[in-house]
């Protein structure tokens, strides 16, 4: 990933990340640290409690630092607080979960939740997710979402050594654009699903689909829409690898504009030969899913759905490079 000229903003979080516990001249300039210990030892002992703590209209990085434990809770960031750096002790060690389910139809819009026009329906994951983002400029780092566990609806937000746990619909990348760096995310049917205009770099996807479910029926990476055919957005996948138990579809369309790229991954034979499936839509030209540069058993493209789109040197660079997910 080769800076250009131009400051771009996603860069500057990882940058600013790394540099938050290392000794670097230039650390991400944090005001205040708050620390949630579920023992005591803290500021707090909820993770809620933390970021209500923040003032709304915050204009400067607060750091909630999150010490070892299962938090047994669901958190929401709402719009009105951004600028938090999230940060556990590991995502082997700090873990945010709660037992619940998406299983309800939630017609809110995009206009209800934002105060903005747009055509997306909302995810019943906005009722059952364990921890929901809608601020912009968010980071997490070493830290682990479990069951339907995250719904990220803010613009720039950046996700560094983070892990994602679930069977159905794990991680909600709703909309706005996101980065996810070195991030393990498991689950079985469109376990990665939204609307966002996203990249992932060097994160590992693991199926859990057992082998008996529905007879054997494949699961769905990803499940991704874009409201039309001019708005930006889509999941690039950069690096990394493809793994697990199972059967699994590289994604569903869950419109004629969705798109969905992976880019030098390496992939286990637990991809289908067909690689795609369109789901109900009957435009499939509109479609782009492509696979470039891919190893292992699962990039074998024999078999691969016609329509599976062969992109240039230039088409693939749009996307690979931090500038699809930054303006500038």
């Amino acid at each position: 990933m080769q800076p250009s000229r131009r400051c771009h903003l996603l860069l500057l979080l990882l940058v600013s990340a790394l540099s938050v516990t290392t000794t670097s001249s230039a650390p991400l300039p944090v005001s205040r640290t708050f620390t949630v210990d579920q023992q005591g030892g803290g500021d707090f002992k909820f993770v809620q409690s933390a970021v209500n703590f923040v003032p709304d209209g915050n204009r400067e990085w607060i750091r909630i630092h999150v010490k070892a434990g299962i938090y047994k809770e669901k958190i929401t960031i709402p719009r009105g607080k951004p600028f938090i750096l999230l940060e556990g002790d590991g995502s082997w060690n700090t873990q945010l979960a709660f037992d619940s389910h998406a299983h309800s139809t939630v017609k809110r819009t995009i206009k209800d939740l934002f105060g903005s026009s747009g055509n997306v329906t909302t995810s019943p994951t906005f009722e059952s997710a364990t921890f929901i983002v809608l601020a912009d400029n968010f980071i997490a780092r070493n830290i682990a979402f479990k069951a339907v566990a995250a719904l990220v609806g803010g613009n720039k937000s950046a996700f560094y050594d983070c892990a994602f746990y679930d069977f159905q619909d794990t991680l909600c990348d709703f909309i706005g654009r996101h980065y996810f760096h070195r991030c393990f995310i498991k689950g079985g049917v469109d376990f990665i699903f939204g609307y966002g205009q996203s990249i992932y770099d060097n994160c590992t996807l693991e199926s859990n689909m057992p082998s008996s479910w529905m007879l054997e029926q494949p699961g769905w990476v990803t499940a991704y829409a874009r409201p039309s055919a001019d708005a930006p957005g889509g999941l690039v996948f950069k690096g990394g690898s493809l793994r697990g138990a199972g059967r699994q579809y590289l994604g569903r369309a869950w419109n004629e504009f969705a798109t969905v790229i992976f880019y030098q991954m390496s992939m286990t034979d637990i991809v289908v030969p067909q690689g795609w499936q369109s789901w109900d839509s009957s435009n499939v030209s509109s479609i782009t899913y492509a696979e470039v540069g891919c190893e292992g058993p699962g990039a074998n493209k024999t078999g691969r759905v016609p329509w599976e789109k062969e992109l240039d040197e230039e088409q693939v660079q749009k996307y690979v490079d931090i500038t699809f997910i930054d303006d500038g």
